[in-house]
């Protein structure tokens, strides 16, 4: 594993007030690339994974994942993106910096640019939503030629997200840390109320024992999904806590790794002849 800052100089947003833990080592990126003796310069799909924490922290469910999809040959990136008191936009420029400096150097990491996806937990499905659907959207004046890069993921996994920021289904931490009492943004950021038909495919799972997230959310957002016709997968299971990760021991709850499995090799995110598939 190695860590890639984001940006080097000039962090928009960035306010050298903000010293508290849970944004220290911000704006940077882990990367967890396959090691495969008899595969070395394979070009590989990749993930970008965003923690949750509602807003309020970066969890750890970020490491886990990335092993799990080395494991199936995807390579994987983490990211420590910017936290409350951080406010909207500022998570959202480290995500969408993420998925450019990965694009950018696809090459350094043996990625195809174009088999980029990103994957959230929580308050990191919201902002990976965000990312599928604000791609274009809340930009600051290019610095770089990576501001330059497109933004927009191939593919987008929401694992038990937040969705709603203002319904009364919707996670009222989540909303609080990253807009504040901002009516107009709370409905501007609720995904379900912003999706355009040139999202990317989404692939979205919940439970119905999620009592911190309410699978109401992902419910809705399938809906908003089906009415712009965008293409998806929802998948709600009766098992499981908020913050299952992978769920391997929650009977049923764990066969959502199953069929991401099947997006990705459909999907050409990695070989469909490869060993660990069989």
């Amino acid at each position: 594993m190695k860590t890639y800052n984001l940006w080097e100089k000039n962090i928009p947003l960035f306010d050298e007030n903000i010293k508290n833990v849970e944004n220290e080592n911000c704006c940077q990126i882990d990367a967890y690339l396959v090691e495969d003796e008899f595969e070395e310069d394979k070009i590989r799909g990749a993930m970008l994974i965003l923690p949750g924490g509602g807003y309020g922290f970066c969890s750890i469910e970020g490491e886990k994942m990335a092993r799990w999809l080395n494991f199936f040959g995807v390579n994987a990136f983490v990211l420590r993106y910017r936290v409350a008191p951080y406010k909207h936009p500022a998570p959202l420029l480290d995500a969408k910096r993420a998925v450019r400096f990965i694009r950018y150097n696809a090459e350094k990491f043996s990625i195809n640019p174009n088999k980029l996806g990103i994957l959230g937990f929580s308050a990191g499905g919201h902002l990976a939503g965000c990312v599928a659907e604000f791609f274009d959207k809340f930009e600051e004046n290019n610095q770089d030629e990576i501001d330059k890069v497109s933004a927009k993921p191939n593919l987008a996994v929401l694992c038990y997200p937040v969705i709603s920021l203002c319904e009364d289904y919707a996670h009222k931490g989540s909303a609080d840390n990253l807009v504040g009492e901002n009516q107009e943004l709370k409905e501007m950021l609720s995904l379900e109320k912003s999706v355009r038909e040139d999202m990317p495919e989404m692939f979205l799972w919940h439970t119905l024992e999620d009592t911190a997230v309410s699978a109401v959310n992902t419910l809705q957002m399938g809906i908003a999904l089906k009415n712009k016709n965008v293409p998806y997968s929802l998948h709600i299971f009766e098992k499981g806590a908020h913050g299952s990760i992978l769920a391997e021991n929650i009977e049923g709850t764990k066969e959502w790794s199953d069929s991401l499995k099947s997006i990705l090799k459909n999907r050409g995110f990695i070989d469909k002849q490869s060993y660990r598939w069989l």
